[in-house]
């Protein structure tokens, strides 16, 4: 019976998850959804195999792993870097938790128990959210762009002290020229460049304006790129933008192009600000993209941390309960 119950609870909420993506990908609430749906699948697991909660340590040891493995060919190929190791220093981590606490309760001094049985409930919570957050990362790269777009914006990254585009941002560049040339090809419709990014302190000139010439040089007519300028992260590179793009068109059609691992959370920040865009990823290194979505799901992570609040708190007061209850 308990399992049947779980497969309908399940079922509904898959139900729920397609409705609301198709109707907004960019929603957190739908990690939460996938959150929820792998939690289920775990107890569902539970119920048959006898595998307890640890069954989520399987696919985050997993990923954790294949992370790490990137790292590996990340630092032979880009050197050392601190960030370069976070799959090393989450697995590590995450190995040491999980053993110290998957121990047998009767094991646990009475007193410790409730603290116990809240980080285990904590540890699941951000197991599931960690997997929910890289299942809507991929999600989101496999919408279909929709060739009616006015303008394009082209989230900036770092140049080079000589004002070139380095790989990074020029691939984005790149993605948004053969995005506006798919488009004059399907809907014989064109569209304007917005390259954005501000000027950094070891940068002789703006991003926007090192991706205007870029876009100039293979093209762009002058009246097809206004740069912005001023920005200095993804969220002012949107606002600032957008205000450019409100001085040019009314209820315009947008398009935002970014690094792939960068899709999830500049669409997060875009339906934040009230901006209705389209998001296109280009690609990246393979052995790059692990390690920049990781930092990223740590970014999503601080940006919806007053959910993380709530759900410690929830789980506190659970581990309570129980604690009442034994």
């Amino acid at each position: 019976m308990t399992q049947i119950s779980l497969l309908i609870l399940m079922l509904i909420l898959l139900f729920m998850l397609s409705r609301y993506f198709m109707n907004d990908p960019f929603s957190y609430g739908n990690i939460l959804l996938t959150g929820a749906v792998i939690f289920i699948v775990s107890l569902m697991l539970d119920e048959t195999y006898g595998l307890p909660a640890r069954f989520l340590c399987i696919p985050v040891c997993l990923l954790l792993s294949f992370i790490s493995i990137s790292n590996v060919v990340l630092l032979s190929r880009e050197g050392f870097r601190l960030h370069n190791f976070l799959g090393f220093i989450f697995m590590t981590l995450y190995l040491i938790t999980i053993n110290i606490l998957w121990v047998r309760f009767d094991t646990v001094p009475i007193p410790a128990t409730p603290v116990v049985f809240f980080i285990r409930l904590f540890v699941c919570y951000l197991e599931c959210t960690i997997l929910a957050t890289w299942i809507m990362g991929y999600a989101v790269l496999r919408i279909k762009p929709e060739y009616d777009r006015d303008f394009i914006i082209i989230l900036g990254c770092s140049i080079s002290r000589k004002g070139k585009l380095r790989p990074l941002i020029k691939g984005r560049v790149n993605r948004a020229i053969r995005f506006a040339w798919e488009q004059e090809w399907e809907a014989a419709k064109s569209s304007v460049y917005v390259p954005s990014g501000g000027q950094g302190n070891d940068e002789p000139i703006s991003e926007g304006s090192a991706m205007e010439m870029y876009l100039i040089s293979h093209g762009a007519e002058d009246n097809e790129v206004y740069a912005e300028k001023e920005s200095r992260n993804t969220r002012e590179n949107l606002i600032f933008s957008k205000r450019i793009i409100d001085s040019l068109k009314e209820d315009a059609h947008i398009a935002v192009v970014t690094t792939n691992y960068h899709v999830l959370r500049s669409g997060m920040l875009a339906r934040r600000e009230g901006i209705d865009a389209q998001l296109i990823g280009s690609t990246t290194k393979w052995y790059f993209w692990p390690n920049a979505f990781f930092r990223e799901t740590v970014a999503i992570f601080v940006m919806f941390r007053h959910i993380h609040i709530a759900a410690a708190v929830l789980c506190a007061i659970t581990a309570t309960i129980f604690r009442f209850l034994m």
